[in-house]
C-alpha cells in the first residue's frame, strides 16, 4: 500500500470528531510510522455563509453578527477539541504529531495538506455500514478517492 519502504513518513488523518473519524484515529494508531515519521491531524471547517444584511436595521444587524462570532468560535474550538483527541490517540501509539484546523472545503484542504506534505498515505473515517449506506462513503471520502495522489485507507 505505502511506497516507501521501512514504514509510513507521513500520514493526513482527517477528522470531524464523528465516531467514522475516531476510529480512522484509532486505526492509524495501530500502524507502525517509519522511525521519522508523523501523522498529520487535519479538522476542517467549512466557511459559514453570511445572509445578505443590508436592508436589515443595524440593531438586527449588530445582534446577528454577534451571534455569528459566537457560532465561529465555538465551531472553532469543537473543531480544534477533536483535533487534540486524535493526536493525543497517535501521540500515545508512538507517532509524532502535528495539528491543523483549516477552514474551506475539507476535502480540498484534506489533499492539500496531503500534497504540501507530501503525505504517503491520508487516513478518513467512512460513513455507513449496511444495505444502502455501505454505497455512501461521505462526499470527503469519495471525493479523496477520485482525486487524491496519495493512497487513501477509509476506515468503518
Amino acid at each position: 500500500m505505502v511506497s516507501r519502504p521501512g514504514g509510513i513518513r507521513t500520514a493526513i488523518l482527517g477528522t470531524d470528531g464523528s465516531p467514522h473519524a475516531r476510529r480512522a484515529a484509532a486505526f492509524l494508531a495501530r500502524l507502525v510510522p517509519h522511525p521519522r515519521g508523523r501523522a498529520i491531524v487535519v479538522g476542517v471547517l467549512e466557511p459559514v455563509r453570511t445572509p445578505s444584511m443590508a436592508l436589515m436595521p443595524a440593531s438586527v444587524r449588530s445582534r446577528l453578527t454577534a451571534e455569528m462570532a459566537d457560532m465561529e468560535r465555538e465551531r472553532q474550538q469543537a473543531a480544534k477539541k477533536s483535533v487534540e483527541a486524535a493526536a493525543r490517540t497517535l501521540a500515545k501509539a508512538g507517532w509524532r504529531v502535528d495539528t491543523s484546523v483549516r477552514t474551506g472545503v475539507p476535502v480540498d484542504e484534506l489533499l492539500k495538506a496531503a500534497d504540501e506534505t507530501g503525505a504517503d498515505l491520508i487516513v478518513l473515517g467512512a460513513r455507513g455500514n449496511s444495505g444502502l449506506n455501505r454505497l455512501l462513503l461521505g462526499s470527503v471520502a469519495e471525493g479523496a478517492l477520485k482525486r487524491a495522489s496519495a493512497p487513501v485507507l477509509l476506515v468503518r
